[in-house]
């Protein structure tokens, strides 16, 4: 949705004129004279654009693009500079000075719309990558500056040879880039069009050019790079001097980030990719936040193994699959025996390091495609897909045996030996939901407890008690409670 914008010039006539080309956008528009009067109206209405007039008579437009960027609500505010027609020099000490864009007066208005649609999805897009709340800041969504001290990679795709050689020259040694220069007309096929090797690679910074007769051929590239699934995180910088107007649109439609129609300035180039590389680790940032935060809705802290949240809908998914295919699988519920003497004779910091010690060795002796997690304080659940009746009681036995062969070493202290119960039942003995599943599984573990402990039992459906597995661990009386 069309959000909120804000017109900075002192000029009245500029000012209703601007104001006219975005009123059939549906923008909400407000109408300031003076920088003083802009921040009034910032306190009380919050823009997500701003169009500031490169020449107010009261303050030079540098200057009040730094005060309108060091300005709190309008941190997340995209800042267009409006200049007169064919004005070119300066452009890049605006850019720097705090502008995201720099726009002509006499832009066709297809492209001053597509321009500004650019930069709402650009912010729609943070948005949607953003914590929920107002007052919510999350640590490390903030970008290390000495980030920045590695230089960052640029693939540059020039349009011919002529292009590459003179763009190299120009752009050598820029600041905080490393530019890799790509020549497009040698990676063309014998038809004419784009070879299979001509996507760049995994870049987050791209910058294409394009030349008078062959835009089509590069906005194709443009399209055939936006669709790629392995590179959702991109900026492209786009070059198209004395491109018409509807190569402008397409090129933001598409999907560049920017389009520069004038002669080729290094200056302005290298600022745009300072800004356009701000806005990709801001996103990058946000999506680690997003999915680390994802991670842990579904992770236990302590152990690493999957929570409860994560691992009963997976054991409804996987009891869905084994009724349709016929596929066995099997559950299992284990329980640290005597967690409570651990804790109360050595420490609750022992019984952690107890409780990371047998998800470790359960994790290690478990397969790829099997899932473990931690259910309840010292309860773990493991989920077997495709795993026959032996091949899981033989997994079972397994893990009990290697917990008693692993005693944990708190620093200072006596190992602690440690040994686990084992509930087991096998998914294909009858169509039960997960939590019938788990019940039985918890069901058998409650029956190896009452026997003695340190043991594996198998729930048999319908049977009157869990049925325990042929083998004898040893040294069992010694160790029952």
């Amino acid at each position: 949705m069309p959000g909120r914008i804000l017109i900075l010039d002192d000029d009245v006539t500029r000012r209703i004129t601007l104001a006219a080309r975005l009123s059939g956008a549906f923008y909400e528009i407000r109408l300031a004279d003076t920088l003083e009067e802009a921040l009034a109206l910032v306190a009380e209405w919050q823009p997500a654009m701003l169009l500031v007039a490169d020449d107010l008579a009261r303050a030079p437009a540098a200057g009040v693009l730094r005060r309108l960027r060091a300005t709190p609500r309008l941190a997340e505010a995209a800042l267009l500079v409006v200049t007169a027609p064919g004005a070119h020099m300066g452009r890049s000490d605006l850019l720097v000075a705090g502008a995201d864009d720099v726009i002509a007066r006499s832009e066709p208005q297809e492209v001053f719309q597509a321009r500004l649609r650019s930069h709402d999805r650009a912010r729609e897009l943070l948005q949607t990558l953003k914590p929920r709340g107002a007052a919510l800041s999350l640590p490390g969504l903030a970008e290390d500056r000495a980030r920045f001290r590695t230089p960052t990679r640029v693939t540059v795709l020039a349009p011919d040879p002529d292009s590459a050689r003179a763009w190299q020259k120009e752009l050598a040694g820029a600041p905080g880039f490393r530019i890799e220069l790509r020549d497009l007309s040698g990676l063309r096929d014998a038809g004419g069009g784009l070879s299979a090797d001509i996507l760049p690679d995994r870049a987050g910074l791209l910058v294409l050019g394009l030349t008078p007769g062959s835009e089509a051929l590069g906005l194709r590239l443009l399209a055939r790079v936006k669709a790629r699934a392995d590179q959702p995180d991109q900026e492209i910088l786009l070059l198209a001097p004395g491109a018409p107007a509807r190569i402008q649109v397409q090129g933001f439609e598409i999907g560049a980030s920017a389009v520069m129609t004038g002669p080729f300035d290094a200056a302005e180039i290298v600022a745009r990719l300072r800004l356009l590389r701000a806005r990709l680790m801001r996103r990058r940032s946000l999506r680690r936040a997003l999915n680390e935060g994802m991670r842990a809705s579904i992770t236990d802290p302590l152990t690493g193994l999957y929570n409860r949240r994560y691992a009963l809908p997976l054991l409804a998914q996987v009891a869905r699959r084994g009724a349709m295919l016929g596929e066995p699988f099997a559950v299992m519920v284990a329980d640290l025996d005597h967690f409570k003497t651990v804790n109360d004779r050595f420490g609750h910091a022992a019984g952690d390091l107890a409780l990371q010690s047998v998800a470790e060795v359960m994790r290690t002796n478990l397969r790829k495609e099997d899932v473990l997690a931690r259910i309840g304080g010292e309860e773990f659940l493991a989920i077997l897909p495709a795993a026959d009746p032996e091949a899981a009681l033989a997994s079972a036995e397994r893990l009990r045996v290697r917990v008693r062969d692993c005693p944990v070493r708190p620093e200072n202290a006596p190992a602690i030996p440690l040994t686990i119960s084992v509930g087991v039942t096998l998914g294909h003995e009858g169509r039960r939901s997960p939590e019938a599943l788990l019940a039985d599984a918890d069901r058998a573990l409650y029956a190896a407890k009452h026997a003695g402990r340190d043991r594996v039992m198998r729930h048999v459906p319908g049977g009157a008690a869990s049925c325990p597995l042929p083998f004898a661990p040893e040294g069992r009386a010694e160790r029952q409670a």
